[in-house]
This record gives C-alpha cells, structure tokens and sequence, in this order.
C-alpha cells in the first residue's frame, strides 16, 4: 500500500511528503505530535533539538 502524499511548489522546486500526516486534519496532527512526543519518539526529539538550535544565540 503506497502511503499518502502531497506536492508542493515553491519556485521551481516540486517537494513531494510522503507521510499519512498529509491527510490528516489539523487537530489529528496536532494528537499524533503529543502522543508521538510522550513516548520519546527519537526522530521528533531531534527535530526539535535541532530546531530549537537555530534559535539560540551563538
């Protein structure tokens, strides 16, 4: 089973996400964000790590 996508442009750039987020509404995503996020999911904890890196002052 091929999992949902969804395309993008962004001047002459196509990005593709190929994630089941992109189907899901905006209070789904949020619910799989906190669930995902109590139960350490490693990815997401980079992810923001790495986020919140670009923030901070050098």
């Amino acid at each position: 089973m091929e999992k949902p996508k969804k395309e993008f442009m962004i001047g002459n750039t196509t990005i593709i996400v190929h994630s089941p987020l992109v189907v899901m509404s905006s209070e789904e995503r949020k619910q799989w964000f906190r669930d995902e996020w109590e139960k350490g999911n490693p990815i997401l904890k980079e992810i923001a790590a790495a986020v919140h890196a670009c923030y901070e002052d050098d």
